[in-house]
């Protein structure tokens, strides 16, 4: 519910700041200021919504909104923001359309509402080179709208098309992983069933002694046995979660302990250690979520690390925690103790495409994929703690039961 403010009322001058009435005449603004209501609404609250029929444009007085768009799979995604002395909604004041979009104020705000019969009241007074002149200031709108919505559609979809590239070069990375990894303990068991083989072809008495050699052998390939179907299962798990966004309840220890697990057979090659401490009890540790999307933000937060973290080769330690943050939240912290990252770099971790390490292959999306999908598949938020030359702090705080 928003307040209509009838004693603040804006003047010609403040209407002049917006690009929209910078041709209008006095007497057309003083009839703006007199006749159009002010409106104040409180942070997070939605002036319109899409589909919602509606004839009337507004004016941001003071504050901001943001403006998002759901698309046919139902995702809903940010067509950008506004701020003070900028218009929006004028399309459907002139086509009566229903909206395009949802409008939310992002802080305290102060809107000036002009609704069709108001605007064609104007018109009508208008000489004709008013009017031509009031239609091309709305052409102009309308074309820079429009051209900011391709330009924003179009860079979507190319960051969704590059995020899938990246998950499918992680995933890609982990089978180079396993196979080198499941070398080993295939390699144990065939040197083992040689020479067990060599030493029962013998036709030696089967002494004590004999006896226990078969044995040792036999528990050393059981354990290597394990070993490989353990990483084969792991990666199965992960491999297929990747593929489908199935909710599911799961014990999200078990998950990360797995994707640890699995993702260390790539990072020790470059001496990163990983110390898992789960801090949750059986009961809290069920989780009613997505098992892929969370293995792929905790691949990619510990593929960063091994890229950027630690001198090449030399390596380093990683801790992954898992804890309760309140009842109905989890927080899962990945630190490490490297080089840090700088304050002005900071505040763009996240933005697509930006990495200090295209010189080494760096995309600049994983840090992208994992801030997408905290806050739109996990329903979370994600901070970043840093300080050069101590090492680098990632929370994600995120329910224990995601809605679908």
């Amino acid at each position: 519910m928003y307040m209509v403010n009838k004693k603040s009322v804006p003047t010609p001058a403040i209407l002049r700041k917006f690009s929209f009435f910078a041709s209008f005449s006095k007497d057309q603004l003083e009839e703006i200021t007199e006749n159009a209501p002010r409106i104040s609404l409180k942070t997070n609250m939605v002036v319109f919504r899409q589909g919602e029929r509606s004839t009337t444009m507004y004016l941001i007085l003071k504050g901001g909104v943001k403006i998002e768009r759901e698309d046919e799979t139902g995702e809903i995604f940010s067509v950008g923001q506004l701020s003070e002395y900028q218009v929006f909604g004028e399309l459907a004041m002139l086509s009566k359309e229903p909206r395009q979009a949802t409008v939310t104020t992002i802080k305290n705000t102060e809107l000036l509402a002009i609704d069709r019969s108001m605007m064609l009241d104007i018109i009508r007074k208008s000489a004709p080179e008013e009017i031509l002149e009031i239609f091309s200031i709305l052409s102009d709108q309308i074309r820079a709208a429009n051209d900011r919505e391709f330009k924003d559609t179009l860079s979507r979809r190319t960051l969704e098309a590059q995020m899938e590239v990246e998950k499918q070069q992680a995933l890609t990375q982990m089978v180079a992983g396993v196979a080198h990894e499941i070398n080993t303990p295939l390699g144990i068991i065939n040197t083992a069933v040689s020479i067990m083989a060599r030493d029962l072809a013998a036709p030696v008495e089967v002494t004590a002694q004999r006896a226990a050699d078969i044995a040792e052998s036999l528990e050393l390939m059981r354990k290597n046995v394990e070993r490989a179907h353990r990483l084969v299962q792991d990666f199965k798990k992960v491999s297929v979660s990747q593929l489908t966004d199935k909710r599911e309840l799961f014990d999200i220890s078990e998950v990360i302990e797995e994707t640890v697990e699995l993702i260390m057979v790539s990072l020790k090659l470059s001496r990163i250690q990983v110390e898992f401490q789960n801090k949750l009890n059986s009961e809290q540790s069920k989780w009613l979520g997505y098992r892929g999307f969370l293995s792929q933000v905790l691949i990619n937060l510990l593929t960063n690390v091994e890229r950027y973290v630690y001198p090449h080769d030399v390596g380093g330690a990683v801790d992954v925690i898992i804890r309760l943050e309140d009842d109905k939240r989890y927080c899962l912290i990945i630190r490490d103790y490297g080089r840090g990252i700088s304050k002005e770099n900071q505040a763009r971790v996240f933005e697509p495409f930006f990495t200090t390490g295209r010189p080494i292959g760096g995309t600049g999306l994983g840090l992208a994929v994992v801030h997408n999908l905290v806050i739109n598949a996990l329903k979370g938020e994600i901070k970043l703690k840093s300080n050069e030359g101590k090492g680098t702090e990632f929370i994600v705080t995120f329910p224990r039961v995601i809605s679908e």
